[in-house]
This record gives structure tokens, C-alpha cells and sequence, in this order.
């Protein structure tokens, strides 16, 4: 960035006070810069993320840095004398760099360490918000001078999304529905797939429609703006998790953290909430308040209202999808950290859930649970938003970019079907599943699989589907998944007992499943060459 010998002057300019600091060294400055990708709004809201942020490379506590307040002019004076300066003006949402400091970008990574052998460690993710500018390289008069653009932050209503006008629109909207005649003419009370239409018309009636507690605007606008700058960040983060790193939530009491922009996974779960909450809705009218369905009752709407919070909040508080509960799906991406399975996030109470593995039965999900590579991390990708063929739910901002993607999926439907035709065209009819010995080659274990485990485990698993599929007893299978977690995670001292236990266990399979020989006969040699190939006299 600067060259390595060279110190920078750093100013953080606020509304009526600047703060500076001098002499700071090349990882310092770089740091401070990153404060800035979770658009904080002042310097003490920018000095709260220093350990989001901070690596082995820099002090520890920000204090070291010996920041001080001074004054404008003071600080343009310092900023004069400095060979390299950066500037972080949080009024105005700007940043500016100028001397020798060399340009970062508003999209950067980088690795702060690099071991003897080359490995980086210590990532710094750098990614700015899109309302904040960068210039660079800046002459100290671009600092007075206004902004290029005007400071377009996605304001986010929640109390309108999720309170009482949401529910209360949607409510209505039901009402309205299961008066008309046309529903009335139908089995749609009864039949979940003759309302579904219904279902969606209102979803994206409430999405598309503005309104005035909006200031005219639709609630569809208030879910965009900023998905992928909160992806960034939190992949940002993520990175520095893999590195070894803690996880670190962003503070939830900053001055507009309640109308932050929102992420990805929080608009996921905001769709699947509304199609909760319009179910909960149909199941209040063709339930005991059946009788009470006209919108036209005084206390119609007022009840089904209140049923519908009382639907909203169990649907927020439990469990989704086996998993963590959506409120804690959203506080995440709100907050801007990865869910790593089983882990603690600092700033948040409840862990990440382990990830459900239990009744499986896949070695391969097993090995996975056991922390093979690490820690596990979900996220929502959103593909179920886009089933629909409708632009009021897509996870793209714009229609232009909406009806491009449709053209897209055009081709690729279209391709696709051509690609499924053509074995039947030619003769071929179905294509069967490969095997996976079709796909081993030599013994040699598989990229980031040094003890040849995973290699094994897809074998393991074809047979426990060949089991399956023959109708075998369960118990086979789990005394075939236990002797092989025994075998790989056993210790030198126990691994010639654990691999003569899963070998004998592949014998007596064999021996009761005759279309088994073969591939047990060569499981069992593959374990007895791998257990030569690392056992420590083989070389």
C-alpha cells in the first residue's frame, strides 16, 4: 500500500470534531480502513469493530494507537505535512487517501502474515459500503469539496415489515380473498394447492404496493440495496474464522442498527415468514373462526390480526428446518457473521446449532460432523425465492436484471431438456449412476484428504446404499458405520484392531449379501494398503 518504511497520517472527520493520529505503521492504516466496511457512522462506533478487524500484525486494543481529538484546520495542517495520509470522513461517508499512500480499492483482501513455506494467514477483508466513496489518490482540497453522488443508504422500516402494518395488510388482504366469490366457488379453504395462487397474489400485493407509512414506497424496495456488500463483509469474516480467527458480531447498538440495510439470509427467512404468515391466515378462516371470514365483522380483522403476531412470533422462535430458529438466522445476518456449526459468536448468546446428522446414516455426512475439514458453515442461498417466476420475490434489485436472468434460465431450460433427450434420441435409454470405484484410479488419498479416510467413506457409502436398497436390517448398516468411525478414528496403537474389526464386518456382509463380494473383497485390500502406506517403518 505505502512503502514498508513509510508511517501515514490518519484523520476521522465527524460532524463537529475530527480525530487524528501520526507516524501510524502500514497494517495499522489498512485496519482502520476496513473499520469502515460495516458503515459505521462515527469514530466510536468505527473503534468498536477493531477486534472484527484487527490480526496478529497489529496492537491489540485500538488505545495503542493513540488517536487524539483535534481540531479541522489542525488537522488539515498535519494531513499537509504528511508524506502518506488517509482520511475517513463519516459525515459525508467518504474516504480519501493521497501522498504515497498507494491506492487500496473499495474491494480488497489481503493476507497480513505469510509463513515460511508461503501459506497466508491473517486475513484483512476490505469492502465498503456502495453509499460510501473512495477517492484515491486525493488532493487534500477534494476534502472540502461536496460528494460525487448523494448518500443513497437503504433505510429499513422493520416496524413496518414485521409489525403490526404488515400484519395488518396481510390480514385484510385474506379477508378480501376468502369473501369473493371466486374463492368461494372453489375448494381453496379445504385444499392447500387450489389457494396457492392466492397465496402468492397476496405476497406480492403486500411486496409491490406503496405505501405511505413508507414515504411512497413498496416494502419490496426496503428488502434491496445491499445484499451483496453484507455478503462480502460477512465472507470477510468467515475467512478470518477459517484462519483460526474468533467470531465477532457486529454491535446491535449503534445508532441506526435497528434500520440497517439487510443482508441475503434475512430477506430469505422475510419470504418464507409471509408465506407463514398468509398460511397461519388461511388456517384461521377455515378454522373454528371460520364463521367470522367477512371482512365486513367488526372484530374480523382485529382477531385474525392477533393470530397472525401469535403465528409470526412461534414461526421466529422455532426451529427451522432442524436448525437454529429464524430469529437467530436473522440476528446473524443482521450482525454480520457466518453461522459456523457449533460456534460461539462473541456478542450473541445462543451458539450456532451442530448441524443435524443423526439417523443418516452416511459415513461421509459423519466424517463431515466429526470436523473433517473444519468447521461447517450454512447460509441461505435463496434459490426458492425465484420458483415462483415472479420479480416481487427475486433476490435481484431491478427488473432489468430479473428478466435477464429469466432469459437465462430460458437457455439453460431449454438446453437442458435437449441434453435429457438425447440418450433416448441415440438409443442409450436411461443412464445409470456411475459407481464410485469407477472414479478411483490409483490409491493415492484425495486432495485435502492426507489420511485417506474420505476416499474409503465414499465406498463405505455405496455399500450402505447397496444395503438399503436390498432392504437389509438397519442394524447392518449401523454396525458397518461404526466399525469404520472406530477404524478412522482410532490412534496408532488401536488401529490394527479397529481395521480388523471393519474388515471382518465387510466379510460378514459379503457372506450374507453375495452381490457384495466384490466390492467388499476390494475394500478390504484398499484398507490393508493404506494401512501399509502409513504405517511409519513403510518408508
Amino acid at each position: 500500500m505505502i512503502r514498508e518504511e513509510t508511517q501515514a497520517t490518519v484523520v476521522m472527520i465527524e460532524a463537529s470534531r475530527c480525530f487524528a493520529a501520526t507516524d501510524l505503521a502500514p497494517d495499522n492504516v489498512l485496519t482502520l480502513i476496513a473499520l469502515v466496511s460495516d458503515d459505521p457512522s462515527d469514530w466510536k462506533e468505527a473503534a468498536s469493530l477493531w477486534s472484527r478487524y484487527s490480526t496478529s500484525v497489529v496492537c491489540k486494543s485500538i488505545e495503542e494507537l493513540s488517536i487524539r481529538e483535534i481540531g479541522y484546520g489542525d488537522a488539515l495542517k498535519t494531513l499537509a505535512n504528511s508524506e502518506a495520509w488517509v482520511v475517513i470522513d463519516f459525515p459525508s461517508k467518504r474516504v480519501f487517501s493521497g501522498g504515497e499512500f498507494m491506492p487500496v480499492t473499495r474491494d480488497a483482501d489481503f493476507a497480513m502474515v505469510a509463513d515460511e513455506a508461503g501459506n497466508q494467514h491473517c486475513p484483512l477483508s476490505i469492502h465498503l459500503p456502495p453509499w460510501w466513496e473512495m477517492h484515491e489518490p486525493a488532493s487534500l482540497d477534494a476534502i472540502d469539496r461536496p460528494r460525487d453522488t448523494p448518500i443513497n443508504k437503504p433505510h429499513v422500516d422493520r416496524e413496518v415489515l414485521y409489525g403490526a402494518p404488515f400484519l395488518q395488510d396481510i390480514a385484510s388482504r385474506v379477508l378480501d380473498t376468502v369473501a369473493n366469490d371466486v374463492w368461494l366457488q372453489t375448494n381453496a379453504g379445504e385444499n392447500a394447492s387450489d389457494r396457492y395462487q392466492s397465496t402468492v397474489a397476496i405476497h406480492r400485493d403486500w411486496l409491490m404496493t406503496p405505501r405511505s407509512d413508507l414515504g411512497g414506497r413498496m416494502p419490496r424496495e426496503l428488502l434491496h440495496g445491499a445484499r451483496q456488500w453484507i455478503e462480502q463483509v460477512t465472507w470477510g469474516q468467515q475467512q478470518r474464522v477459517q484462519d483460526g480467527g474468533p467470531t465477532i458480531a457486529l454491535p446491535d447498538d449503534w445508532a441506526d442498527y435497528a434500520t440497517a440495510p439487510m443482508g441475503g439470509e434475512e430477506m430469505c427467512l422475510y419470504f418464507d415468514l409471509c408465506r407463514e404468515v398468509i398460511g397461519a391466515g388461511w388456517r384461521w378462516c377455515s378454522g373454528e373462526a371460520g364463521n367470522r371470514t367477512s371482512q365486513y365483522e367488526a372484530d374480523a380483522a382485529t382477531e385474525l390480526t392477533n393470530f397472525l403476531r401469535v403465528a409470526k412470533n412461534d414461526w421466529l422462535s422455532s426451529p427451522f428446518e432442524e436448525g437454529p430458529s429464524p430469529s437467530f438466522i436473522i440476528q446473524c445476518s443482521r450482525r454480520r457473521v457466518p453461522r459456523g456449526l457449533g460456534s460461539t459468536i462473541e456478542g450473541i448468546e445462543a451458539p450456532q446449532v451442530e448441524e443435524h446428522s443423526i439417523g443418516c446414516d452416511c459415513p461421509i455426512c459423519e466424517m463431515l460432523a466429526d470436523g473433517m475439514f473444519g468447521i461447517g458453515f450454512e447460509c441461505l442461498d435463496g434459490h426458492h425465492l425465484e420458483l415462483d417466476n415472479e420479480f416481487a420475490f427475486s433476490m435481484l434489485e431491478t427488473r432489468e436484471a430479473w428478466e435477464e436472468q429469466q432469459r437465462e434460465f430460458g437457455l439453460y431450460n431449454s438446453e437442458l431438456d435437449f441434453e435429457l433427450l438425447a440418450p433416448e434420441e441415440a438409443g442409450q435409454g436411461d443412464a445409470t449412476l456411475a459407481s464410485a470405484w469407477s472414479g478411483i484410479c490409483d490409491d493415492t488419498p484425495l486432495p485435502g484428504d492426507p489420511t485417506g479416510h474420505m476416499k474409503l467413506a465414499f465406498m463405505v457409502a455405496e455399500i450402505v446404499s447397496n444395503l438399503q436398497f436390498s432392504g437389509a436390517p438397519h442394524d447392518d448398516v449401523l454396525r458397518l458405520n461404526e466399525a469404520f468411525a472406530n477404524f478412522r478414528r482410532s490412534d496408532i496403537d488401536r488401529r490394527e484392531a479397529t481395521s480388523s474389526a471393519l474388515k471382518s464386518n465387510l466379510q460378514t456382509l459379503a457372506e450374507r449379501y453375495p452381490e457384495l463380494i466384490s466390492k467388499s473383497a476390494d475394500l478390504q485390500s484398499r484398507i490393508d494398503e493404506l494401512l501399509r502406506s502409513s504405517s511409519p517403518h513403510s518408508n
